[in-house]
């Protein structure tokens, strides 16, 4: 895992300086080493994690023999052996034994093709001096970031948006339309940026800039039309068929040449994860968990039991309210986007501390959008059952009860269940800030669009039934705006590589076989049967209880004056983004008890944290 950064100019050089600011700017994600490399028209800038081939000759930016191809990559390629078997039986000679270095040789021999071969995590950009053009592409799921400016003859591409304020160049304002996306979910989706200069490569794209100008294309999609049947499609079938698939993901993010270890939240994906890797790893496996002291959420205590059970050396790291004031706002500020999501905090702790024995750690994301595991599934189809059988007037009634003074969870289910239509009700589900919530909010008129990145991915999932639908759309949204973004800027903020088996294309692809993960809004009794293979059913069997902060009682304890000081209607009225009054009454009903806005007002504290650190 590393970062990467590079300057085209086809008028002029690449000045240095600012190769070496870009480089020095990214010493987080790669502290063990950094280069800077350059020729007339293109410049290339590289921080390296060594995790494969520790030696110089993994190196990045990397040549090929020839000189002509130069590489910089960030993230691994999982199935990099299988690849340079075939390449070497090509007539192909390597000189490491890294796995850059297939990317190198892939390249010449397949061209764009490659990109399709690979299994993995990644972000790369391949300069071809002879054409002279810059080739670059972003993994199938997304799971690692590339950002881009272009204009004219010039592109510059790096990991993150901190990059581009290293170059005075490059002017960045924030788009009203991107922040109100970021409000609304707690996240920008791709391809769009938080800054109106700055895009994202779409996850499963590849990308060309040379003298024509830009160019995309799409290599990966996910499925639009439902796979056939299995010949057995119960969930002892799909068990049977999706533990094979799961373990070989497994094992092969287990290939490293420096320590590894593993996330164990004690829930049923990362207990899973463990299980399988610990068969899979001479001696005892690491794992690690944050609990949270005096808090009923807290899943350390099972993630112990687990860990016991499955024999690893495990590690707690026990975290609390009062310590997390004086770090709270610094930590927020190292994920170099605004972010929404508070269990950023957590991620970085967890990611600090096995920092400090592992360099690699495997987790189980990815397994609630694939086995329908998180609450809103079971809430919509529900929901959905409900909008069957009420009458419209009841529904109206609904509509009204939404805005009485009752209960905060009176509220919200009776503002769901009204919601509308399907799509409507997956987005009420999915938001933080509703869509009702906005315009009095925001200070920048509504953007006038029928339609938007979760309408544009709803859509294009018609085919699947309505459960499937809201988990694919998750899939293309949430996960990769705010899972991925989360888990890769609080890992490498401290050089950790985060590697994630349920994420592996094949296995994703298997399951999608299989119905009955979706059925009535799921609860991941398909991973369960697999589990219970492996780990007393007792230990794991309880309600999820995910892995965030408890936000609203530390908002409105330990952490109450740093809520005032980041929604200071002084502070929001200099900013110009927020109405400060609608701000104000939210702040004022979650500080009294009324409604549990925690989760809103952490959108806006983190938002306003990086704000001052990046603007």
């Amino acid at each position: 895992m590393c970062g990467l950064a590079g300057y085209v100019d086809f008028q002029k050089s690449p000045p240095p300086a600012d190769l070496r600011r870009m480089e020095q700017s990214l010493a987080h994600r790669g502290p063990d080493e950094g280069n800077v490399w350059a020729d007339d028209h293109c410049g290339l800038a590289h921080r390296r994690l060594r995790v494969i081939d520790l030696s110089p000759r993994g190196s990045q930016p990397m040549h090929d023999a020839s000189g002509d191809l130069v590489v910089v990559f960030n993230g691994e390629i999982f199935n990099f052996q299988t690849l340079r078997g075939e390449l070497e039986a090509l007539g192909r000679v390597f000189q490491s034994q890294s796995d850059t270095e297939i990317l190198l040789h892939g390249y010449a021999v397949w061209g764009e093709k490659l990109f399709a071969r690979l299994h993995g995590m990644f972000a790369l950009a391949i300069w071809d001096r002879r054409a002279r053009s810059l080739v670059f592409a972003r993994d199938a799921f997304g799971k690692k970031p590339f950002f881009i400016f272009a204009s004219g003859s010039t592109m510059i591409f790096g990991s993150e948006l901190v990059v581009f304020r290293q170059l005075a160049a490059v002017s960045l304002t924030i788009s009203p339309a991107a922040f109100r996306e970021y409000v609304e979910f707690g996240y920008v989706a791709s391809p769009r940026t938080i800054f109106r200069e700055i895009q994202q490569l779409p996850s499963g794209h590849f990308g060309r800039f040379d003298e024509n100008g830009l160019r995309l294309q799409r290599y990966f999609s996910l499925p639009t039309q439902p796979p056939a049947d299995p010949a057995d499609g119960t969930v002892a079938g799909a068990a049977g068929v999706l533990e094979k698939a799961l373990r070989q993901a497994v094992t092969a993010r287990l290939v490293s040449d420096v320590p590894l270890g593993c996330f164990l939240s004690g829930g049923v994906d990362s207990s899973l994860v463990a299980a399988l890797a610990q068969q899979a790893t001479p001696g005892r496996l690491k794992t690690y968990t944050v609990g949270f002291t005096g808090s009923a959420r807290s899943e350390a205590d099972a993630a112990a039991a687990i860990a016991r059970h499955l024999g690893t050396e495990h590690h707690e790291i026990a975290v609390d309210g009062a310590s997390l004031i004086a770090d709270f706002a610094d930590i927020l500020g190292r994920a170099t986007e605004p972010l929404g999501d508070d269990s950023f905090l957590p991620s970085y702790v967890i990611s600090r501390e096995t920092k400090r024995e592992v360099t690699v750690a495997l987790s189980g994301d990815g397994g609630d959008e694939l086995f329908c595991g998180y609450d809103k599934y079971r809430q919509f189809a529900a929901a959905r059952k409900l909008q069957s059988q009420l009458p419209q007037p009841a529904l109206a009634l609904l509509r009204l009860l939404a805005r009485l003074p009752v209960s905060d969870r009176l509220k919200k289910s009776a503002e769901a269940v009204a919601s509308g239509s399907p799509p409507e009700l997956a987005r009420w589900l999915s938001t933080l800030w509703k869509k009702a919530e906005l315009d009095p909010l925001l200070t920048a008129p509504e953007v006038t669009s029928s339609r938007d990145f979760f309408d544009d991915a709803w859509n294009r999932y018609g085919a699947f039934p309505e459960v499937e639908r809201f988990m694919l759309t998750d899939m293309e949204t949430y996960l990769v705006g705010d899972i991925f973004t989360k888990v890769d800027r609080a890992s490498m903020a401290v050089g950790l590589e985060v590697r994630s088996p349920f994420l592996d294309e094949r296995f994703f692809l298997e399951t999608l076989t299989f119905r009955t993960r979706a059925q009535s809004g799921g609860g991941k009794e398909i991973l369960r049967q697999i589990l219970e293979k492996h780990v007393p059913k007792v230990l794991f069997d309880r309600p999820k209880q995910g892995f965030g902060m408890p936000i609203d009682e530390w908002y409105r304890g330990p952490l109450r004056a740093l809520l005032l000081e980041y929604t200071n209607p002084a502070r929001t009225a200099r900013r110009g983004l927020l109405n400060p009054a609608a701000l104000q009454r939210t702040v004022d009903a979650h500080l009294t008890g009324r409604r549990n806005f925690a989760r809103k007002l952490h959108a806006i504290v983190a938002f306003e944290v990086w704000a001052d650190c990046y603007l």
